[in-house]
């Protein structure tokens, strides 16, 4: 499933393409088609251990997104085209950028591990060492 969806002859992946995979790589494994060696494989893109601790989320996201879901299919391969969306899957070639997607029915990036909107950069550098504004009090 996986393979055939997005392919492992990577070299480097965004970010977002990493989230992405790794979901589908949560979403194959929970339908009984896991693939180790590329969890690993995208697990080492990650440069911080806050990014393994995100793709480990997306990971357990595709996971539970079955476990909810599987009994509503017919087959597994429905479980697989409802939860991961064939058509939006961006074909990788290098480091790319990908356009987030809020999720709908056909999976992409769940909510709960895309990028907090606290960690962009602000206007200058004293922004950052200020009260977030959703914190002040009106």
């Amino acid at each position: 499933m996986y393979e055939r969806v997005y392919g492992t002859d990577w070299q480097t992946i965004s970010d977002e393409e990493a989230i992405r995979r790794m979901y589908a790589l949560g979403v194959s494994s929970a339908l009984g088609h896991p693939n180790r060696g590329e969890f690993e494989r995208i697990r080492r893109q990650a440069g911080t251990a806050y990014g393994r601790s995100v793709l480990q989320l997306a990971f357990e996201e595709g996971k539970q997104r079955v476990a909810r879901n599987e009994s509503e299919y017919d087959s597994k391969q429905d479980v697989w085209e409802a939860l991961v969306d064939e058509e939006t899957t961006p074909a990788t070639t290098g480091r790319a950028d990908v356009t987030m997607q809020k999720p709908t029915d056909k999976q992409g990036i769940p909510d709960a591990v895309g990028r907090a909107s606290a960690l962009d950069n602000r206007r200058d550098d004293f922004a950052r060492i200020r009260l977030p504004e959703f914190l002040r009090r009106g």
